[in-house]
């Protein structure tokens, strides 16, 4: 079973990469820069509709939009913005 963590929680074990369950696309998530086991002032939301959408992925975020100790994130173990299946992905906007 997967639990919901926070951005706090994932900071202090050292994940890096998170997403919504509620959001729509498997590959939609953020990433956290983590400094003394805190999150750092920026989130990166990636996702594979962004340069469609916003010319650009990732689109860069202050981390005060989220609520830092909300537990609605699950660790992101999807395709990376460099694998192959994440472009195909991307492509698949373009068309």
């Amino acid at each position: 079973m997967k639990y919901l963590i926070s951005i706090n929680d994932a900071a202090e074990l050292g994940i890096d990469r998170l997403r919504m369950p509620v959001w729509a696309m498997a590959e939609d998530h953020i990433k956290i820069d983590i400094f003394e086991n805190r999150p750092g002032p920026w989130v990166r939301l990636f996702s594979p509709a962004n340069k469609w959408c916003n010319k650009r992925d990732p689109v860069k975020m202050v981390i005060m939009e989220f609520d830092l100790n909300e537990k609605v994130f699950l660790k992101y173990e999807g395709s990376l913005p460099e694998s192959h299946d994440y472009v195909e992905k991307v492509k698949s906007f373009e068309k």
